[in-house]
């Protein structure tokens, strides 16, 4: 009888400890590097699906070879066809910008660096590259 009580709590125990892992341990995808088209900027980071959706971070970063600024955008397209958009700066030079934003649930997200001065994007873009997709 006590082993029957033992197995059983055993039991109850490790079903509830296995969601709480899988909370601890996010599933996590990797994406990049993106360059700018004159290589003068750089970005790359990683894709977590945790609660409430996905968190997008990385790094841009912003090579002192040519004068102005790196530019990071993201467009993505979330599960109800909504649409959204961020982007990201980096005027450093020698010191890379990290980030990390959350988009909710979404179906796929894109990413393209440029170039541009401290106000907006001049050019000299990547073609938009894909940084994660449902189902790959």
């Amino acid at each position: 009888m006590i082993f029957r009580v033992a197995g059983l709590t055993a039991v109850l125990v490790l079903g509830v400890a296995a969601p709480a892992a899988a909370a601890v341990n996010p599933e996590r995808w990797s994406w990049g590097s993106i360059y700018s088209a004159d290589r003068a900027g750089k970005a790359k980071g990683t894709v977590t699906l945790d609660r409430p959706g996905f968190v997008v971070s990385g790094r841009l970063y912003d090579f002192p070879t040519e004068k102005g600024c790196s530019w990071l955008r993201f467009r993505w397209v979330k599960e109800d066809s909504s649409r959204g958009s961020r982007s990201f700066r980096n005027c450093a030079g020698t010191k890379p910008l990290t980030f990390s934003f959350g988009t909710g649930y979404m179906l796929s997200i894109e990413g393209k660096v440029c170039r541009g001065d401290a106000r907006r994007i001049t050019g000299r873009c990547s073609p938009w590259e894909g940084v994660w997709a449902q189902g790959g």
